[in-house]
Protein backbone atom coordinates (compact mmCIF):
# COMPACT_ATOMS: atom_id res chain seq x y z
CA UNK A 1 0.00 0.00 0.00
CA UNK A 2 1.16 3.23 -1.07
CA UNK A 3 0.90 6.30 1.43
CA UNK A 4 2.07 9.81 2.27
CA UNK A 5 3.98 9.54 5.41
CA UNK A 6 2.84 12.88 7.50
CA UNK A 7 6.12 13.32 9.73
CA UNK A 8 6.49 17.03 9.37
CA UNK A 9 3.07 17.75 7.37
CA UNK A 10 1.72 21.32 7.86
CA UNK A 11 -2.14 21.39 7.29
CA UNK A 12 -3.20 25.17 6.13
CA UNK A 13 -6.47 27.14 6.45
CA UNK A 14 -8.65 28.02 3.59
CA UNK A 15 -8.57 31.47 2.02
CA UNK A 16 -11.34 32.75 4.62
CA UNK A 17 -9.23 32.00 7.30
CA UNK A 18 -6.07 33.38 8.60
CA UNK A 19 -3.05 32.58 5.99
CA UNK A 20 -0.74 29.90 7.14
CA UNK A 21 2.30 30.49 9.75
CA UNK A 22 5.63 32.08 8.25
CA UNK A 23 7.62 29.19 8.00
CA UNK A 24 11.32 29.21 8.16
CA UNK A 25 13.81 31.89 9.26
CA UNK A 26 12.16 35.67 8.33
CA UNK A 27 15.41 37.34 8.76
CA UNK A 28 18.64 37.82 6.34
CA UNK A 29 17.37 36.07 3.28
CA UNK A 30 19.47 37.68 0.95
CA UNK A 31 18.68 37.10 -2.90
CA UNK A 32 20.84 37.52 -6.03
CA UNK A 33 19.36 40.89 -6.55
CA UNK A 34 19.31 40.37 -10.20
CA UNK A 35 17.02 37.59 -9.96
CA UNK A 36 14.22 39.99 -8.72
CA UNK A 37 12.35 41.09 -11.82
CA UNK A 38 9.72 44.34 -11.10
CA UNK A 39 8.33 43.65 -14.29
CA UNK A 40 8.81 40.75 -17.15
CA UNK A 41 11.60 41.92 -20.28
CA UNK A 42 10.04 42.34 -23.45
CA UNK A 43 8.93 38.88 -25.48
CA UNK A 44 11.21 37.13 -27.92
CA UNK A 45 10.27 38.72 -31.24
CA UNK A 46 10.22 34.54 -32.56
CA UNK A 47 7.86 33.86 -29.64
CA UNK A 48 5.60 37.37 -30.88
CA UNK A 49 5.87 36.34 -34.24
CA UNK A 50 4.75 32.56 -33.21
CA UNK A 51 1.52 33.95 -31.34
CA UNK A 52 0.78 35.63 -34.26
CA UNK A 53 1.45 33.03 -36.65
CA UNK A 54 -1.35 29.91 -34.66
CA UNK A 55 -3.56 33.23 -33.13
CA UNK A 56 -2.34 32.52 -29.98
CA UNK A 57 -4.25 36.13 -28.59
CA UNK A 58 -7.30 35.13 -29.99
CA UNK A 59 -9.72 34.73 -27.59
CA UNK A 60 -10.38 30.72 -26.77
CA UNK A 61 -13.98 29.46 -26.09
CA UNK A 62 -14.87 28.89 -22.34
CA UNK A 63 -14.71 24.84 -21.76
CA UNK A 64 -16.36 24.20 -18.59
CA UNK A 65 -16.50 20.39 -18.34
CA UNK A 66 -12.74 18.88 -17.21
CA UNK A 67 -13.59 16.06 -19.18
CA UNK A 68 -13.52 17.46 -22.85
CA UNK A 69 -10.61 20.22 -21.17
CA UNK A 70 -8.37 17.00 -20.01
CA UNK A 71 -9.65 15.38 -23.60
CA UNK A 72 -8.47 18.05 -25.57
CA UNK A 73 -5.38 18.71 -24.12
CA UNK A 74 -4.48 14.98 -24.40
CA UNK A 75 -5.50 14.87 -28.20
CA UNK A 76 -3.17 18.26 -29.17
CA UNK A 77 -0.18 16.67 -27.47
CA UNK A 78 -0.81 13.49 -29.48
CA UNK A 79 -1.14 15.10 -32.57
CA UNK A 80 2.65 17.28 -32.39
CA UNK A 81 3.96 14.12 -30.93
CA UNK A 82 2.90 12.62 -33.96
CA UNK A 83 3.72 15.25 -36.24
CA UNK A 84 6.85 15.81 -34.74
CA UNK A 85 7.73 11.78 -34.29
CA UNK A 86 7.27 11.56 -38.39
CA UNK A 87 9.43 13.88 -39.42
CA UNK A 88 12.43 16.01 -37.68
CA UNK A 89 12.06 14.07 -34.51
CA UNK A 90 11.74 10.34 -36.13
CA UNK A 91 15.32 9.34 -34.45
CA UNK A 92 13.41 9.39 -30.73
CA UNK A 93 11.43 6.19 -32.17
CA UNK A 94 14.90 4.81 -33.07
CA UNK A 95 16.41 2.40 -30.64
CA UNK A 96 14.12 2.98 -28.05
CA UNK A 97 11.08 0.65 -26.48
CA UNK A 98 8.07 1.71 -24.51
CA UNK A 99 6.36 -0.11 -21.85
CA UNK A 100 2.91 0.95 -20.94
CA UNK A 101 2.38 0.16 -16.86
CA UNK A 102 -0.41 0.39 -14.39
CA UNK A 103 0.07 1.15 -10.46
CA UNK A 104 -2.61 -0.20 -8.31
CA UNK A 105 -2.30 0.86 -4.93
CA UNK A 106 -5.12 -0.11 -2.47
CA UNK A 107 -6.33 -2.58 -4.56
CA UNK A 108 -9.68 -3.98 -3.54
CA UNK A 109 -10.43 -1.23 -1.26
CA UNK A 110 -12.81 1.75 -1.94
CA UNK A 111 -9.71 4.07 -2.84
CA UNK A 112 -8.88 1.48 -5.62
CA UNK A 113 -7.27 2.99 -8.52
CA UNK A 114 -4.74 2.44 -10.73
CA UNK A 115 -1.46 5.10 -12.05
CA UNK A 116 -0.60 5.44 -15.41
CA UNK A 117 3.10 4.62 -15.84
CA UNK A 118 5.06 4.77 -19.01
CA UNK A 119 8.88 3.33 -19.13
CA UNK A 120 11.19 4.35 -21.72
CA UNK A 121 14.46 2.26 -22.15
CA UNK A 122 17.39 1.85 -24.88
CA UNK A 123 17.38 -0.94 -26.74
CA UNK A 124 20.69 -0.47 -28.74
CA UNK A 125 23.89 -2.59 -28.65
CA UNK A 126 25.69 -0.03 -26.56
CA UNK A 127 25.86 -0.85 -22.45
CA UNK A 128 22.79 0.72 -20.96
CA UNK A 129 23.18 2.71 -17.70
CA UNK A 130 21.96 1.90 -14.51
CA UNK A 131 20.40 5.29 -14.34
CA UNK A 132 16.99 5.71 -13.77
CA UNK A 133 15.15 8.96 -13.87
CA UNK A 134 11.20 9.60 -12.57
CA UNK A 135 9.22 11.91 -14.43
CA UNK A 136 6.32 13.85 -13.58
CA UNK A 137 4.08 15.97 -16.53
CA UNK A 138 3.09 19.62 -15.96
CA UNK A 139 -0.76 20.47 -16.63
CA UNK A 140 -1.83 22.83 -12.85
CA UNK A 141 -3.08 19.12 -12.02
CA UNK A 142 -6.11 19.61 -14.27
CA UNK A 143 -4.98 18.16 -17.15
CA UNK A 144 -1.82 16.56 -18.94
CA UNK A 145 -1.44 12.76 -19.40
CA UNK A 146 1.89 10.14 -20.37
CA UNK A 147 1.57 11.95 -23.94
CA UNK A 148 2.08 15.44 -22.82
CA UNK A 149 6.00 15.46 -22.40
CA UNK A 150 6.27 12.05 -24.59
CA UNK A 151 8.84 13.99 -26.80
CA UNK A 152 10.82 14.91 -23.57
CA UNK A 153 11.11 11.71 -22.20
CA UNK A 154 12.31 10.02 -25.34
CA UNK A 155 14.98 12.75 -25.47
CA UNK A 156 16.24 11.96 -22.47
CA UNK A 157 16.23 8.08 -22.61
CA UNK A 158 17.82 8.60 -26.10
CA UNK A 159 20.85 10.97 -25.17
CA UNK A 160 21.61 9.99 -21.83
CA UNK A 161 21.06 6.08 -22.52
CA UNK A 162 18.90 5.82 -19.29
CA UNK A 163 15.44 4.43 -18.04
CA UNK A 164 12.63 6.54 -17.90
CA UNK A 165 9.50 6.04 -16.14
CA UNK A 166 7.02 8.49 -16.56
CA UNK A 167 4.01 9.01 -14.16
CA UNK A 168 0.99 10.41 -14.38
CA UNK A 169 -1.70 11.00 -11.68
CA UNK A 170 -5.39 11.97 -10.74
CA UNK A 171 -6.20 14.87 -11.73
CA UNK A 172 -8.41 17.95 -10.12
CA UNK A 173 -10.90 18.66 -10.02
CA UNK A 174 -12.07 15.52 -10.27
CA UNK A 175 -10.36 14.54 -7.28
CA UNK A 176 -7.62 16.34 -5.00
CA UNK A 177 -4.21 17.65 -5.09
CA UNK A 178 -3.42 15.82 -2.23
CA UNK A 179 -4.90 12.82 -4.13
CA UNK A 180 -1.99 13.84 -7.16
CA UNK A 181 0.33 14.00 -5.12
CA UNK A 182 -0.38 10.63 -3.23
CA UNK A 183 -0.26 9.18 -6.65
CA UNK A 184 3.09 10.48 -7.60
CA UNK A 185 4.73 9.65 -4.07
CA UNK A 186 3.46 6.27 -4.53
CA UNK A 187 5.04 6.37 -8.34
CA UNK A 188 8.46 7.35 -6.61
CA UNK A 189 8.01 4.93 -3.81
CA UNK A 190 7.49 1.48 -6.21
CA UNK A 191 9.83 3.07 -9.22
CA UNK A 192 12.83 3.63 -6.65
CA UNK A 193 12.78 0.57 -4.93
CA UNK A 194 13.72 -1.21 -9.11
CA UNK A 195 17.28 1.06 -8.06
CA UNK A 196 19.68 -1.62 -7.71
CA UNK A 197 23.13 0.76 -8.94
CA UNK A 198 23.20 3.80 -10.29
CA UNK A 199 21.56 7.26 -9.97
CA UNK A 200 18.00 8.46 -9.05
CA UNK A 201 16.84 11.86 -10.31
CA UNK A 202 13.24 13.34 -9.94
CA UNK A 203 12.02 15.47 -12.55
CA UNK A 204 8.67 17.61 -12.60
CA UNK A 205 7.56 20.88 -15.18
CA UNK A 206 5.79 23.05 -14.02
CA UNK A 207 2.81 21.58 -11.71
CA UNK A 208 5.05 18.10 -12.03
CA UNK A 209 8.24 20.57 -10.60
CA UNK A 210 5.99 20.99 -7.65
CA UNK A 211 5.10 17.01 -6.95
CA UNK A 212 9.00 16.26 -7.50
CA UNK A 213 9.76 19.19 -5.34
CA UNK A 214 7.18 17.94 -2.56
CA UNK A 215 8.69 14.18 -3.15
CA UNK A 216 12.36 15.36 -2.53
CA UNK A 217 11.40 17.39 0.79
CA UNK A 218 9.43 14.23 1.92
CA UNK A 219 12.31 11.98 1.68
CA UNK A 220 14.63 14.92 3.27
CA UNK A 221 12.16 14.36 5.90
CA UNK A 222 12.63 10.65 5.97
CA UNK A 223 16.47 11.78 6.21
CA UNK A 224 16.90 9.48 3.14
CA UNK A 225 19.55 9.71 0.53
CA UNK A 226 17.98 7.71 -2.17
CA UNK A 227 17.54 10.75 -4.68
CA UNK A 228 20.70 11.81 -6.20
CA UNK A 229 19.79 14.75 -8.17
CA UNK A 230 16.41 16.92 -8.45
CA UNK A 231 15.53 19.23 -11.56
CA UNK A 232 12.64 21.00 -11.88
CA UNK A 233 10.83 23.02 -15.09
CA UNK A 234 9.12 26.42 -14.99
CA UNK A 235 8.24 24.99 -10.98
CA UNK A 236 5.29 26.01 -9.59
CA UNK A 237 6.67 26.33 -5.44
CA UNK A 238 4.53 28.14 -3.49
CA UNK A 239 1.03 29.80 -3.16
CA UNK A 240 1.57 34.02 -3.95
CA UNK A 241 -2.14 34.41 -4.99
CA UNK A 242 -4.07 37.34 -3.04
CA UNK A 243 -1.44 39.70 -3.06
CA UNK A 244 1.42 37.40 -1.70
CA UNK A 245 -0.18 37.28 1.71
CA UNK A 246 -0.04 33.47 2.13
CA UNK A 247 4.19 33.17 1.14
CA UNK A 248 6.24 33.07 4.05
CA UNK A 249 7.77 36.32 5.39
CA UNK A 250 11.00 36.14 3.61
CA UNK A 251 9.72 35.89 0.17
CA UNK A 252 7.52 38.44 0.09
CA UNK A 253 9.40 41.35 -1.26
CA UNK A 254 11.18 39.33 -3.81
CA UNK A 255 8.71 36.93 -5.10
CA UNK A 256 7.47 39.58 -7.73
CA UNK A 257 6.07 37.39 -11.04
CA UNK A 258 2.51 37.05 -9.77
CA UNK A 259 1.17 39.77 -11.61
CA UNK A 260 -0.52 40.58 -14.65
CA UNK A 261 2.91 42.24 -15.97
CA UNK A 262 3.83 38.45 -16.33
CA UNK A 263 0.81 37.55 -18.03
CA UNK A 264 1.17 35.96 -21.46
CA UNK A 265 -0.79 34.03 -23.80
CA UNK A 266 0.41 30.92 -22.51
CA UNK A 267 -0.46 31.23 -18.85
CA UNK A 268 -2.60 34.57 -17.52
CA UNK A 269 -3.69 33.16 -14.09
CA UNK A 270 -2.58 30.98 -11.28
CA UNK A 271 -3.84 27.15 -11.32
CA UNK A 272 -2.95 26.61 -7.77
CA UNK A 273 -4.49 28.88 -4.62
CA UNK A 274 -5.16 28.30 -1.17
CA UNK A 275 -8.55 26.68 -2.40
CA UNK A 276 -7.12 23.55 -4.60
CA UNK A 277 -3.86 23.23 -2.88
CA UNK A 278 -2.03 20.10 -1.11
CA UNK A 279 -2.62 20.11 2.38
CA UNK A 280 1.30 18.99 2.82
CA UNK A 281 3.78 21.83 2.59
CA UNK A 282 5.09 23.44 -1.11
CA UNK A 283 8.71 23.15 -1.52
CA UNK A 284 9.04 26.79 -1.05
CA UNK A 285 7.56 26.77 2.46
CA UNK A 286 9.67 24.13 3.91
CA UNK A 287 10.82 25.11 6.88
CA UNK A 288 13.99 23.30 6.46
CA UNK A 289 15.90 23.31 2.88
CA UNK A 290 19.20 21.80 4.49
CA UNK A 291 20.24 18.28 3.19
CA UNK A 292 18.40 18.25 -0.02
CA UNK A 293 19.69 16.60 -3.09
CA UNK A 294 21.40 18.56 -6.32
CA UNK A 295 19.15 20.85 -8.08
CA UNK A 296 19.09 21.67 -11.51
CA UNK A 297 16.37 24.28 -12.09
CA UNK A 298 14.86 25.97 -15.33
CA UNK A 299 12.18 29.30 -15.46
CA UNK A 300 11.33 31.58 -18.11
CA UNK A 301 11.17 34.98 -17.34
CA UNK A 302 8.02 36.08 -18.73
CA UNK A 303 6.10 33.70 -16.45
CA UNK A 304 3.35 34.33 -13.54
CA UNK A 305 5.73 31.04 -12.33
CA UNK A 306 9.15 33.22 -12.58
CA UNK A 307 9.78 34.16 -9.11
CA UNK A 308 8.00 30.52 -7.53
CA UNK A 309 11.58 29.13 -9.16
CA UNK A 310 14.00 31.66 -8.41
CA UNK A 311 13.25 31.94 -5.22
CA UNK A 312 13.81 28.31 -4.47
CA UNK A 313 16.56 28.22 -6.03
CA UNK A 314 18.02 31.23 -4.00
CA UNK A 315 16.65 29.19 -0.89
CA UNK A 316 18.23 25.83 -1.43
CA UNK A 317 21.41 28.03 -2.49
CA UNK A 318 21.36 30.22 0.71
CA UNK A 319 21.50 26.49 3.01
CA UNK A 320 24.40 25.05 0.87
CA UNK A 321 22.22 22.80 -1.73
CA UNK A 322 24.08 22.76 -5.09
CA UNK A 323 21.92 24.38 -7.60
CA UNK A 324 22.38 25.55 -11.15
CA UNK A 325 19.76 27.78 -12.25
CA UNK A 326 19.23 28.06 -16.00
CA UNK A 327 17.45 31.66 -16.68
CA UNK A 328 15.28 31.59 -20.14
CA UNK A 329 14.69 35.62 -21.05
CA UNK A 330 12.05 36.65 -22.95
CA UNK A 331 9.71 33.19 -23.56
CA UNK A 332 6.95 32.13 -21.59
CA UNK A 333 5.49 29.22 -18.75
CA UNK A 334 7.29 26.28 -20.42
CA UNK A 335 7.23 27.07 -24.23
CA UNK A 336 9.39 24.29 -25.06
CA UNK A 337 6.22 22.07 -24.74
CA UNK A 338 3.47 24.35 -26.74
CA UNK A 339 6.16 25.37 -28.99
CA UNK A 340 8.43 22.57 -29.99
CA UNK A 341 9.12 23.46 -33.94
CA UNK A 342 11.15 26.47 -32.17
CA UNK A 343 14.93 26.86 -32.32
CA UNK A 344 15.13 28.55 -28.65
CA UNK A 345 12.49 24.95 -27.56
CA UNK A 346 15.08 23.00 -28.89
CA UNK A 347 17.66 24.93 -27.23
CA UNK A 348 15.93 24.70 -24.12
CA UNK A 349 15.55 20.77 -24.46
CA UNK A 350 18.85 20.81 -24.99
CA UNK A 351 19.54 22.71 -21.94
CA UNK A 352 17.75 20.48 -20.06
CA UNK A 353 19.66 17.55 -21.48
CA UNK A 354 22.86 18.92 -20.16
CA UNK A 355 21.60 19.94 -16.56
CA UNK A 356 20.22 16.30 -16.25
CA UNK A 357 23.59 14.90 -17.50
CA UNK A 358 25.36 17.16 -14.86
CA UNK A 359 23.47 15.82 -12.16
CA UNK A 360 23.67 12.02 -13.30
CA UNK A 361 27.66 12.62 -13.59
CA UNK A 362 28.78 14.48 -10.70
CA UNK A 363 30.27 12.64 -7.67
CA UNK A 364 27.96 12.41 -5.40
CA UNK A 365 28.66 13.08 -1.74
CA UNK A 366 26.03 12.26 0.36
CA UNK A 367 25.17 14.72 3.42
CA UNK A 368 23.82 13.10 6.40
CA UNK A 369 20.61 14.84 6.99
CA UNK A 370 19.90 15.97 10.79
Amino acid sequence: MCQLVTRGQTSFPTSTEQPPPNLGPSSNFKMDPNLILKKAPPLHPTWLAHEEAFNLLTAKPVITDPNVSQKLYSDTCKAVNAELLADRDKYLTEHIATLEMRLEPNPGSANAHSIPIRKYFPISSSPVTKNIVIYFHGGGLYVGDLDSEDLTCRRICKALNCTVYSSSYRKMPQFTADDALSDALCTFKEVASLKKEGKLVVIGSSSGGQLAGQISLHYRTLKSDLIDGVLLRGPVTCNATEGGKYLPDRFKDVHTSMSKAFHTSLLSGAALNNENRTTTVLPLEAEDLSGMPSHWIQVSTNDIYYSDGVCYAEALREVGVEVNLDVVEGWPHTFWLKAPYLERAVQAESDMIEGLRQLLERDVQKVKVV
